[in-house]
């Protein structure tokens, strides 16, 4: 990959696609599938005692999930990796060196939710 702007762009208009034709997919088996997909939970729900680290692909990258449990209703400690938080920390690697008004284009360029990144 080049790794400007303009290859950024191109990557995230692949993944639309990409994205659509798993959304269609997803469609296609979950009509397949035996039994209920759609359940109630309880309100309340107790995990079990110890800890898990679980990670999801989602629209900006990986996102992290840490959970530690005593098995209680509350979890003990729940830690969140956003993609958008991480791909901040590449900005300043990014931006060294650049023009002013190459900030904007930059900035269009990187992928984040400004909500996920004010830890």
């Amino acid at each position: 990959t080049e790794g400007d702007c303009h290859a950024r762009f191109l990557c995230l208009m692949d993944q639309v696609y990409a994205s659509i034709e798993l959304a269609r997919t997803c469609l296609d088996r979950a009509a397949a599938v035996p039994g209920p997909v759609n359940t109630k939970l309880p309100k309340i729900f107790k995990p079990p005692a110890g800890e898990t680290y679980v990670w999801t692909e989602n629209p900006l990258g990986a996102n992290g999930y840490y959970l530690v449990s005593r098995g209680e209703k509350t979890p003990y400690r729940l830690k969140l990796r956003t993609a958008s938080y991480a791909n901040v920390q590449a900005l300043a690697t990014l931006m060294t060196g650049c023009l002013i008004p190459d900030m904007i284009a930059i900035l269009g360029s990187m992928f984040f939710v400004v909500g996920d990144i004010d830890k």
